[in-house]
């Protein structure tokens, strides 16, 4: 699928109805019809490119101790995938980098990929990436308190989107995006009431845990 044509990001996968950033998880949102998912990156141990979102493996697995001090076969039996295998599914990838140390690392498997976007709140580290791979589509994460500030640092190195959280879009925030030349894709959206309205407002595309909820109002 075409980037520009995203409209619903299964945000950790089908994180709804399956445990998040799991193969199954990512399986699902792909059976169900989501344009895009999202990964959370960070490293194995020996520097292996692996998809959890939190620095320690307690809260999503059986298992206790920080993602870095464990290996990647011990964390494949733990049900954490590597980025690699999430590549392979038939589904543009979103890859939100959560450890700066894992960026050449995931260059390497994402170069040449014209259907990833790699993503972050560290808005250094993706300064840092446009100028290690200048093709490469980046999308700038905000929080609450520096959307604005965000986005221009986004217009600034001629990123492809605009991420800021839901509780952050306006109308105005949407037309300050678009003049920017940026898409604003926020995050995490599972209202449905909530979609429609920033549909409406033009928003090009939304991160949710619900993407067949979502989908069915395209």
């Amino acid at each position: 699928m075409n980037l520009d044509q995203v409209r619903i990001i299964a945000h950790r996968g089908n994180s709804r109805a399956l445990p998040e950033n799991t193969m199954a998880a990512f399986r699902s949102a792909v059976m169900v019809g989501a344009h895009m998912v999202e990964a959370d990156v960070r490293l194995s141990r020996e520097g292996v490119p692996v998809v959890i979102h939190d620095a320690d493996v307690s809260r999503t697995t059986t298992a206790q101790g920080p993602v870095s001090s464990l290996h990647e076969d011990q964390l494949r039996k733990l049900g954490v995938p590597a980025l690699e295998e999430v590549l392979t599914l038939a589904i543009a990838v979103n890859v939100e980098v959560k450890a700066e140390a894992a960026i050449p690392a995931i260059l390497e498997l994402v170069h040449g990929r014209t259907d990833v976007i790699v993503s972050s709140l560290d808005v250094g580290a993706l300064e840092f990436l446009r100028q290690l791979s200048p093709e490469l589509r980046l999308a700038f994460l905000s929080g609450e308190a520096d959307c604005e500030a965000v986005l221009s640092r986004a217009h600034e190195a001629g990123a492809y989107a605009f991420n800021p959280p839901a509780s952050c879009v306006s109308p105005r925030l949407v037309e300050q995006a678009h003049a920017a030349g940026l898409r604003i894709m926020p995050f995490t959206v599972n209202d449905v009431a909530e979609a429609k309205r920033f549909f409406g407002w033009g928003v090009d595309a939304m991160f949710t845990d619900d993407p067949a909820s979502m989908l069915a109002i395209l």
